[in-house]
């Protein structure tokens, strides 16, 4: 038999405490009882009092101690704004309060200088356990950011979140010029907004602040931004810009998405009014798809910053079409059935489902894609302009019977009464132009587009229906028939009211969705 004696009646436990008292880490020494035992007598076990007594050592199930403070080694000691913002976000688990403010931190010290810097931060635990073990399952983040100047200098400007380390960098291939530097620094909160927004959740696009460069001083800006190890936030990010194209690729757990912009040809950017009258146009054109494909709005939203913001204004237009001895200028009617944007491509496309289990050949999927291309030819004298723009919707999903949600199902045939719908759309609008000596000869639109629906409906997981709908539309109109009375009555010459009107209506006719929304 076991008994126990009274707690307060038998020796304390001597503690001692050790010398590095920031481990807080004691060794606990008994003496034993020194009471005669008989090997009949009951064996009886001692249970100290703790009242007084440090808390005892605890460790994990991995043999390693517990609650202990981590250690945090710097590279380097200093006070500088950039370090100042890493001692406030180094312990934070996301990745967004990891690089809070260091993106325009660093920039911003092109505002006093152009050294090399960087800096560093680990976090590990006095217990054994290491950086790397305590950040495995923590998200991952690294971004990028190389400029190049007219004058021909690289700016490296790194900033990396992994294994227990926060770190940053800014390397220089040469010596910067006063306005290289200040062009630099301007750059401080479009750097942060991007990484802001990327770094949310869900994530924004906000590059405009990484556009608004001047070329003279400024060549190219390209950024990359990942984010790993962080399930369904996982993203990765190429964007660049330059006098010639801007680029952007996004891919993440949802889909991922493309847009180009051509910006070379300058001659083909119109007013600003006409460049936001066609973004908008496109903009509706994306929601459009979005509703009749039952794309993922969260990700159409981001595809619809994207186009916007690459599409934005591109500086002051160029006289002369690239390529060509045609057309020093274009004319206030030529700039009106244009679009008034850069030729580009865009493109977005959803990560398939397959949500049905009985039939996996069923996938949830969402594509889509628009363009812009423009040809032009001729000399001095005369020439053609051709301008046209497609889109292309593919999409199939899954929907409930009644109502307009998806369907639960399952491997039950309860569950297989749903409608399975599959869309097939295309649209294109074109316009001709041909111009001698400045005249206006001929321009036309022609436009077409046409949609597909097909509707399969199964009721307990039987076949019941499987209707294709298809329609189609087209046009063509004479666009100079509509502008030549108001060239004969004087009111192009006189740049009436009258005559900024009908640009603005025959804008609208040639803008991709006006007839096929």
């Amino acid at each position: 038999m076991t008994t126990l004696s009274s707690l307060n009646a038998l020796p304390a436990l001597a503690v001692t405490p050790l010398s590095n008292a920031s481990a807080s880490v004691a060794s606990v020494s008994a003496t034993a009882s020194q009471e005669s035992v008989t090997a009949a007598a009951s064996t009886i076990v001692t249970i100290p009092s703790m009242i007084g007594v440090d808390a005892p050592v605890v460790y994990t199930p991995e043999g390693k101690l517990a609650n202990v403070a981590p250690t945090v080694t710097w590279a380097r000691s200093s006070t500088d704004a950039v370090t100042m913002a890493m001692a406030g976000n180094y312990m934070s688990q996301s990745i967004s309060g990891q690089f809070s403010g260091l993106g325009s931190a660093l920039l911003d010290r092109f505002k006093t200088t152009g050294n090399d810097f960087s800096q560093s931060v680990n976090v590990a635990s006095t217990g054994g356990v290491s950086g790397l073990e305590q950040s495995a399952q923590s998200p991952q983040g690294d971004i990028k950011l190389t400029v190049k100047t007219a004058s021909g200098v690289e700016v490296d400007i790194a900033l990396d979140s992994s294994g227990g380390t926060l770190s940053v960098s800014m390397h220089s291939s040469g010596k910067l010029s006063d306005a290289e530097r200040s062009a630099l620094a301007k750059m401080a909160d479009g750097f942060q907004h991007a990484i802001d927004g990327l770094s949310a959740v869900p994530p924004t696009v906000d590059l405009s602040g990484l556009m608004d460069t001047d070329p003279a001083v400024l060549s190219s800006v390209r950024l990359q931004f990942n984010v790993t190890n962080d399930g369904p936030n996982n993203l990765a990010v190429d964007f660049s810009t330059s006098s010639a194209a801007r680029t952007l690729s996004i891919s993440g757990a949802a889909g991922k998405m493309n847009v180009d912009v051509d910006t070379s040809n300058s001659t083909l950017w119109g007013s600003d009014a006409q460049r936001n009258q066609a973004i908008a146009s496109y903009l509706k054109q994306i929601d459009n798809a979005t509703a009749r494909g039952h794309g993922n709005a969260a990700l159409m939203s981001m595809f619809k910053d994207a186009f916007a913001q690459m599409n934005s204004s591109d500086g002051t237009p160029s006289q002369q079409l690239a390529g060509t001895a045609y057309a020093p200028w274009l004319a206030q009617s030529d700039h009106a059935m244009l679009t008034g944007l850069a030729d580009f491509s865009a493109s977005v496309t959803e990560t398939p489902v397959s949500s049905n289990p009985f039939r996996l050949g069923e996938v949830d999927a969402f594509s889509y894609q628009l363009s812009q291309s423009t040809r032009s030819e001729g000399n001095l004298l005369k020439g053609t302009i051709s301008q046209t723009q497609q889109s292309h919707l593919s999409a199939s999903y899954h929907q409930a019977l009644t109502g307009t949600g998806a369907p639960l199902l399952n491997t039950s045939k309860s569950s297989q009464s749903y409608y399975y719908m599959q869309i097939n759309d295309d649209a294109d609008s074109t316009t001709q132009i041909a111009t001698e000596k400045g005249k206006l000869l001929s321009a036309s639109l022609s436009q077409s587009s046409s949609q597909s629906t097909r509707q399969s409906e199964y009721v307990r997981g039987v076949l019941v229906s499987d209707v294709t709908t298809p329609s189609s539309s087209s046009q063509s109109k004479d666009l100079l028939a509509l502008l030549k009375p108001l060239f004969e009555g004087g009111q192009a010459e006189r740049n009436s009211d009258s005559w900024q009107q009908a640009l603005t209506g025959i804008h609208s006719m040639v803008l991709l969705g006006a007839t096929t929304n």
